[in-house]
């Protein structure tokens, strides 16, 4: 994700990207020749930069809360990719850090600024729902699981992937990917509490049980709407992001691939999810797949990047924030220990 932040940023009228950091050297120079930009290894050097007004945080999880609050003493505006922390303490001391600096925080969900996604918030504000009862939204992966792969998985000494060490990605893949939804539900209904939180995990890919690929998600929020979100990330059959939205006068049906004007069958694939702005699974593109012709902006990514731009510039706070990416961590928190004890989580947490 940082080379297509750097892109985004580059192509901005309200931004002007200076620099960019990775421990990589190789990958920084590459990045930063490619944008004519400055580079570095160590990140503290962007902190010290006067000209420098806000950093975006793209980093496996367990790095997100320290830098962030390094920036927010550096007097820098911070956004940060999904999920905002592993923990409720981290998302604490990041929110506390953000307002004693006083700088502007924004919490990366691209499914919020999706034009699809987002022009169902504005249907349900004018009412054309009525009361919304119950959302649904799903976020799978085309990785798949074979024999083989388990195996291989099963027989190395240290996780070939931060998503599958523990220590680095603070849980499996409902914290890193379907927290996506568990954002977006809280998007629909207005930022309503999460009252109680029921979950079922599985592990099929990766050899620690504490790193989920699987999760079936339960959340009654305090108004009594009902939430269910569900993750997959070992699920065959390419990308799929889906949302349904159920109200007293009407319903929303969101599907962010398959409403495309392409649909594809390959036996052998072709290279990428069509115009797919992440490095291709392999595998995903063969037999059914969904390509996106402006994915840049059809998924989300290139609008929420503007509207921090955008609130930088007029000097209010974004409208998905910290608190928000807070909220959703506790709703993952919860999920664990529910499944973990078999029984319903009451929130909130401590």
């Amino acid at each position: 994700m940082g080379p297509i932040h750097a892109e985004w940023l580059t192509m901005m009228p309200e931004s002007e990207l200076k620099a960019v950091c990775d421990i990589d050297e190789n990958r920084a120079k590459e990045i930063a020749s490619e944008h004519h930009v400055d580079w570095y290894t160590d990140y503290h050097k962007i902190l010290e930069r006067k000209d420098i007004e806000a950093v975006t945080i793209v980093t496996p999880n367990y790095l997100h809360a320290p830098m962030a609050i390094e920036a927010a003493k550096a007097g820098k505006h911070v956004a940060v990719e999904k999920p905002l922390c592993i923990n409720l303490k981290e998302a604490d001391e990041m929110i506390k850090a953000v307002k004693k600096a006083g700088v502007l925080d924004f919490y990366c969900e691209n499914l919020c600024f999706a034009p699809s996604y987002s022009m169902a918030k504005d249907i349900i504000d004018e009412g054309g729902l009525g009361d919304v009862y119950m959302v649904r939204c799903r976020e799978a992966a085309g990785v798949g699981v074979s024999p083989e792969l388990k195996k291989y998985l099963a027989t190395q000494k240290e996780p070939v992937t931060w998503y599958a060490d523990y220590e680095k990605a603070g849980g499996g893949m409902l914290l890193s990917t379907g927290i996506h939804c568990i954002t977006y539900i809280r998007y629909i209904l207005n930022r309503e509490n999460a009252t109680k939180v029921y979950a079922e995990l599985k592990t099929i890919m990766f050899p620690d049980e504490r790193t989920e690929d699987v999760a079936l998600v339960t959340v009654r929020y305090k108004g009594g709407q009902l939430g269910w979100i569900d993750t997959a990330i070992s699920a065959l059959g390419t990308f799929d992001d889906r949302a349904e939205i159920y109200g007293t006068q009407g319903t929303i049906f969101l599907d962010m691939y398959r409403r495309n004007p392409i649909w594809v069958y390959s036996q052998p694939g072709y290279g990428t999810i069509g115009a797919s702005r992440f490095e291709p699974v392999p595998g995903a593109d063969k037999n059914w797949s969904y390509p996106i012709p402006d994915e840049k902006r059809s998924l989300g990514y290139w609008h929420e990047e503007r509207h921090f731009m955008k609130c930088i510039l007029a000097g209010e706070r974004p409208k998905i924030n910290f608190d928000d990416g807070r909220a959703s961590v506790e709703v993952v928190m919860a999920a664990y220990k529910s499944h973990a004890t078999g029984n319903a989580v009451s929130l909130p947490l401590h």
